[in-house]
């Protein structure tokens, strides 16, 4: 080697070392922001929904330079209890249903969350919203998204005076069973609702809690209110039928139905949402007080399985009222818009029209909320619960007493089991 190139050469290896260095610091720097380490997250929002949480998740990483490695899925039960069993668990799993938040706490599967809640907690969440497994312990969950139930919807253009008339006619309800591994979920939605506007809330709590039994003659009373409701065409076409696929029907050009009993997210499923509109379900359920304030509402609990600092920030992000109010300028119009529990998000942060904000309203000023029963309850419950449903459905001439028996089996035999404990209270 010859003396006038050993200099390029020894040059070209001091260049060639400061350019590894450079990569090394500004490696997965964000926005100009240098990389604080990353964040894994598990929810079951995909397509439209998925899209604009990724948003929201981006601009997270965006600000606080953390990166978030989200999971969208279907079959959010069985992929978290594949990676919990496998030792590897997201850092944040949103959870569909505060009888699963309860299990795994119980396991001491979950962080504490009371040191990552917003300032000033106690006026823009209730209880109902932070999950205890007991009076006075530590909260376990956060509801970052809510949804309300106990409501009726219908096309704006029929009169509200013939929906009485309308609900009395079985053949009027578009009903879909449908929901992939979770198929009858919505026909547990329609009991727990009857059960709540017959009995009231105090009823409605001690059997979502454990305490009632099946066999009772008011959980009965609202068993046979469902059956005798449909005919036994609406009944098969029913268990057929997928619940995203049911109230399509409401604005065909002819429609055979003209009700759908569903929750809130329903709307952005439709075809022309803009027609929709929606009554309390107490005003047109059988036997139902129609004097009843109660309503059921349903959440997605954020909960930490690893209390990383990464994950603690994520958390106070996701409980934010910022974070949320631009989660909702970030879904598409017409989508499925997502509505909170969080007190300080605005009405006008919630939707684009007078319905949405009446959702809205009622889950931040209601006075009697109820949590979704059959999503309380220990998942052996919960899964006998809706394979009970769709049963009875097949052959609504039949007395519900042999599938209440086996309901009250599987309750007695999960008072004892410590991995599948009951919440202690759903109705705030």
């Amino acid at each position: 080697m010859s003396a006038a190139n050993r200099p390029r050469q020894v040059t070209a290896a001091v260049l060639g070392l400061w350019l590894v260095v450079l990569c090394a610091l500004t490696a997965g720097d964000t926005g100009g922001r240098q990389s604080r380490g990353g964040v894994t997250v598990l929810a079951t929002w995909t397509g439209a929904e998925g899209s604009a949480f990724r948003e929201l998740l981006d601009t997270f990483t965006r600000d606080h330079g953390i990166h978030v490695d989200y999971q969208g899925t279907t079959a959010l039960r069985e992929v978290l209890s594949s990676e919990v069993d496998a030792g590897t668990p997201p850092d944040i799993a949103v959870l569909p249903s505060s009888g699963e938040l309860a299990s795994y706490a119980q396991q001491n599967l979950l962080a504490p969350l009371d040191e990552v809640l917003p300032a000033g907690r106690g006026t823009a969440y209730g209880a109902l919203w932070t999950p205890r497994l007991t009076a006075g312990g530590p909260v376990y969950g956060i509801a970052v998204k809510a949804d309300l139930k106990s409501i009726v919807w219908f096309d704006r253009d029929r009169r509200r005076s013939t929906l009485p008339a309308l609900a009395a006619d079985g053949r009027q309800w578009c009903v879909g069973m449908g929901g992939d591994a979770t198929s009858g979920w919505p026909g547990t939605d329609w009991i727990e609702d009857l059960l709540l506007q017959q009995q009231g809330r105090s009823v409605y709590q001690d059997w979502a809690t454990g305490g009632l039994p099946w066999t009772d003659p008011r959980v009965e009373r609202a068993w046979r209110s469902w059956g005798s409701l449909f005919g036994t065409d609406t009944a098969r076409t029913a268990l057929i039928t997928d619940f995203r696929a049911a109230g399509a029907r409401l604005f065909a050009p002819d429609p055979p139905c003209a009700l759908e009993h569903q929750g809130s997210f329903i709307r952005g499923g439709y075809a022309r949402p803009a027609d929709a509109d929606f009554v309390f379900s107490a005003g047109l359920l059988p036997r139902a007080d129609r004097r009843s304030t109660a309503r059921e509402v349903s959440a997605d609990f954020a909960a930490m399985f690893r209390g990383t600092p990464q994950a603690r920030e994520l958390m106070r992000y996701l409980a934010s009222a910022d974070a949320q109010r631009a989660w909702g300028s970030k879904t598409a119009r017409n989508s499925t818009h997502p509505f909170f529990a969080n007190r300080d998000v605005p009405l006008d942060a919630q939707g684009d029209d007078a319905v949405d904000r009446r959702i809205a309203t009622t889950l931040r000023d209601s006075a009697s909320l109820c949590l979704d029963a059959s999503d309380a309850m220990p998942t052996r419950m919960r899964l006998a619960f809706q394979r009970a449903a769709l049963i009875y459905l097949s052959d609504t001439t039949q007395r519900p007493d042999g599938l209440l028996r086996s309901l009250e089996k599987v309750r007695q035999s999960l008072r004892g089991d410590p991995d599948q404990p009951w919440l202690s209270t759903v109705c705030g």
